[in-house]
């Protein structure tokens, strides 16, 4: 995974390091806008300094982090950020970073940092999104919310640079996430989609962007989720209107806003095969279900473990 050279983020070159001009990350054109983004490859034990001065120069206030560090058994991403609060951390010699506060959510880490440089600093949000691993897709409306947040960090930075999104390799939760996200900005610019002219820009921009079949049809998913869903988030102080509103019964289709939500919800939410939910159909687990219509996804079982503990006796 190699980025293209006519769109490689090129950095300053610092004196006497050869080749302190390069990074693995690529330029990558919005639908509406050039230079969006920045696709880049999770940081290794060898990079951290270098992506720390990327996001530096490019003057990025936000980044989008789509992996975990550690995925089962494999390392995807080392920890390029300050665990404690209290205990900054240095990069490259002259780059200080701080944690200024953090908040988990279900799905997502929202971090702020401040970057040092000399008598500079700049303040920056991580947006670390936990539930996509690799070879799999989230569930849409999880992603959809976490970009909405996104989209709110961003709005609190002017002359902000281009979003830095990564993964482990920085190419296929990268182009999804990207293919997303510029295809909800351009049906907000003119009503439209256009997630396979999207896709050909961004196989041209970066290999591997967009890395399978089930990653393509994710996006399409998502975009239809978030054209039925619409919005649906409202402030606390709106909630005795809504309610009132929502009462209200349509005098054509006789039904209020409740019915109607609730149709979409049954219309949107995933439907899982027998495979996503074989553990619950094995004949030794049939007579612990109810109904054999809710049966928990694979994904989600809660295992319960078992100690075995064998006494050998000898004579």
């Amino acid at each position: 995974m190699i980025p293209y050279d006519y769109n490689r983020v090129v950095m300053e070159a610092q004196p006497g390091v050869p080749d302190s001009d390069y990074i693995n990350a690529s330029f990558i054109d919005g639908i509406l806008k050039p230079n969006a983004y920045i696709a880049a490859q999770g940081p290794n034990e060898h990079t951290l300094a270098d992506f720390w001065r990327a996001v530096w120069e490019q003057n990025s206030h936000v980044i989008v982090m789509l992996t975990k560090v550690f995925d089962f058994i494999r390392v995807m991403c080392d920890r390029y950020w300050p665990l404690d609060m209290d205990h900054p951390e240095t990069y490259g010699g002259d780059i200080e970073v701080t944690l200024l506060s953090e908040s988990s959510l279900a799905n997502y880490n929202i971090r702020t940092m401040q970057m040092k440089r000399g008598d500079e600093t700049r303040q920056l949000s991580h947006m670390h999104y936990v539930s996509w691993p690799t070879h799999t897709n989230p569930f849409p409306c999880a992603l959809l919310d976490f970009r909405r947040r996104v989209k709110a960090c961003i709005a609190l930075y002017q002359d902000n640079g281009p979003l830095i999104v990564h993964c482990s390799d920085g190419c296929g939760r990268t182009g999804a996430y990207i293919c997303i996200d510029s295809n909800l900005d351009l049906v907000e610019e003119d009503g439209v989609y256009d997630v396979y002219g999207y896709t050909k820009s961004l196989r041209n921009a970066r290999r591997g962007m967009i890395e399978d079949v089930n990653q393509y049809r994710f996006i399409y998913d998502a975009l239809e989720e978030a054209l039925i869903s619409g919005q649906t988030w409202f402030p606390v102080s709106q909630i005795s209107q809504r309610l009132k509103q929502k009462s209200q019964k349509n005098p054509i289709t006789r039904q209020n806003e409740y019915q109607r939500e609730y149709q979409k919800i049954c219309k949107t939410s995933a439907k899982f095969t027998i495979g996503d939910r074989a553990g619950g159909h094995r004949l030794e687990n049939r007579d612990k279900n109810r109904t054999i219509s809710t049966v928990p996804r694979k994904k989600t079982l809660f295992f319960l473990s078992y100690l075995f503990i064998s006494f050998f006796l000898s004579s």
